[in-house]
């Protein structure tokens, strides 16, 4: 299962992000992922796609579609952005490099899934349970709605249409 978007958030950037990160709402862990740009007129490379992530930008860099091709991860959000905090710990003029940052959910191992129930013993490990319960819920909610996109603010230019595969 995949999620897709056609982003109608539409700004004046054109600038294709060279950095990238993965945010696992679930663990609130982020990963830096292997990027493949992919323009329109060069073949696909030879990826697995069991771990891949496919985000694909129109002409003006715009997010176009976005596509998790993992049964362990499905993307929940993705946003660009150029005035990230990550240029103010770097010194020097910031060149409008973009930054893309991927929001989604993980799914456990079997194995995983099973070592980490707890049994009910008390009022306060229901509670817990219920409010895990409760978070769980909302990001499986995420997950079959369309993705968000957050289009990105003004940045430099460029010209191609790019697809950007991204394995995490």
């Amino acid at each position: 299962m995949s999620n897709s978007n056609n982003n109608s958030n539409h700004s004046t950037s054109n600038e294709i992000p060279q950095f990238v990160v993965i945010r696992d709402q679930v663990h609130s862990t982020y990963k830096h992922p292997i990027v493949h740009y992919v323009f329109e007129d060069e073949p696909f490379p030879e990826i697995p796609k069991d771990n891949l992530i496919m985000v694909d930008m129109d002409e003006q860099a715009q997010l176009d579609q976005i596509e998790s091709y993992s049964p362990h991860f499905q993307v929940t959000n993705c946003r660009l952005d150029h005035n990230s905090t990550v240029y103010d710990q770097f010194e020097g003029d910031h060149d409008g490099t973009g930054f893309m940052t991927i929001e989604g959910v993980s799914a456990p191992r079997a194995s995983e899934a099973i070592d980490s129930l707890q049994p009910v013993r008390n009022l306060d490990n229901l509670k817990e349970t219920l409010v895990n319960f409760k978070l769980r819920n909302e990001m499986v909610k995420s997950v079959f709605s369309p993705v968000t996109t957050t289009a990105p603010t003004q940045l430099a230019s460029s010209s191609s249409t790019n697809k950007q595969s991204i394995n995490n």
